[in-house]
């Protein structure tokens, strides 16, 4: 990026309006002296953009001590300037509440400043620019460093939940010979999700089908959670949808998880807590997805599985009840928001909570996993 060319500033302007007063005034009523006086305002804002336009790019490290945070926990971001000049650092930076300018006094060979994460999402800081101003301050110029923007993904907050049981049916032992001499066997097909393993393709029922299918594999969906997440809504909505998937992912090392948004995004039940959080944090609002299709892909499997979604899709609770009617696990579909007054089918649990804190403890209360 080239540097901005340098402009008047507000009393650089105020300076060229009484210039041009004393001026036209002194020479309309024959007064040489205000004349003069008044002329001379141009060149002294002329002198100060050529001041102020002597601005050259800086080098800049940037550095975060980590790329993740917490909700509510601040990002700290340190800055390293090569040779500063005498200029004011503006830093912008972008997050879950918008866009932000910030100033960030003199320039300094050292700089540390916070950003206050409040929610989760993606902070993106820089890039950096520079600003100077000729020592009268009639012009300035802005100068972006040579700078690379760092991202900082801040995951969601989680509250304290009580595990379910290890093993897909009501809490079975999946250490037993039988469940052992099964692992590996074939389970079905389901469509393919953004984070399979190219090499479970089918390819010869992918082709028939017209869209790429995938093999499951029995050991892949006995023991272990599904949480399937709604996120067709606003930031409102998915934030604590996204509370209550983290708090089972945090509370649950040792059950696999495997995390779905509605869209299609999956974080399968071998990738790391860590990439589970992640996609928490960068899941958008995506009002088109096809909520019906991603309940859908959860008939097969048994492992027991938690249908996520908010009170303003009300209407979707029976798509959710019917996708999980007949599995061999005991399942659940959570509500956040207004009750929806449905009437569970057997071997389907419906909760429901005003907010992502009283979802988890009714959660433990309820103990909804037992028959």
């Amino acid at each position: 990026m080239a540097a901005g060319s340098p402009r008047p500033t507000a009393r650089g302007w105020g300076l060229l309006a009484a210039g041009a007063g004393l001026c036209g005034g002194g020479l309309g009523f024959g007064y040489l002296a205000p004349a003069v006086l008044g002329a001379l305002a141009l060149p002294a804002v002329a002198a100060g953009l050529l001041l102020a336009g002597r601005s050259r790019p800086v080098d800049v490290r940037r550095r975060c001590p980590a790329v993740r945070a917490r909700a509510g926990e601040p990002v700290t971001i340190t800055l390293a300037l090569d040779r500063p000049r005498p200029s004011e650092v503006v830093e912008r930076v972008a997050g879950p509440d918008g866009e932000a300018v910030i100033s960030l006094g003199t320039a300094r060979a050292r700089m540390r400043y916070e950003v206050a994460a409040g929610r989760r999402g993606v902070v993106k800081a820089g890039p950096l620019r520079l600003v100077r101003t000729d020592p009268l301050g009639l012009a300035r110029t802005s100068c972006p460093a040579d700078d690379v923007p760092v991202r900082v993904l801040v995951h969601p907050r989680h509250h304290p939940l009580a595990a379910v049981p290890a093993g897909g049916t009501g809490g079975r032992d999946t250490s037993t010979a039988a469940t052992r001499a099964s692992e590996g066997a074939f389970a079905g097909l389901r469509d393919h999700a953004p984070g399979d393993d190219v090499r479970q393709v089918h390819w010869r029922t992918s082709a028939r089908r017209g869209r790429l299918v995938v093999r499951e594999q029995a050991d892949a969906v006995q023991a272990g959670v599904t949480v399937l997440v709604d996120d067709r809504h606003g930031p409102a909505e998915l934030d604590e949808l996204a509370e209550v998937a983290a708090s089972i992912v945090e509370h649950h090392p040792a059950v696999p998880v495997e995390l779905r948004l509605a869209s299609g995004a999956l974080s399968p039940a071998t990738a790391s807590r860590t990439a589970h959080l992640d996609l928490l944090a960068e899941a958008g609002a995506l009002p088109g997805a096809d909520f019906a299709a991603a309940c859908g892909r959860l008939r097969t499997g048994s492992g027991r599985v938690v249908v996520l979604l908010p009170g303003a899709a009300e209407e979707d609770v029976p798509t959710a009840l019917a996708a999980l009617t007949g599995r061999t696990a005991l399942s659940l579909v959570g509500v956040l928001g207004t009750a929806s007054g449905v009437e569970p089918p057997r071997g389907v649990r419906l909760l429901e909570a005003p907010d992502a804190a009283a979802f988890t403890e009714r959660w433990n209360r309820t103990r909804w996993w037992a028959r």
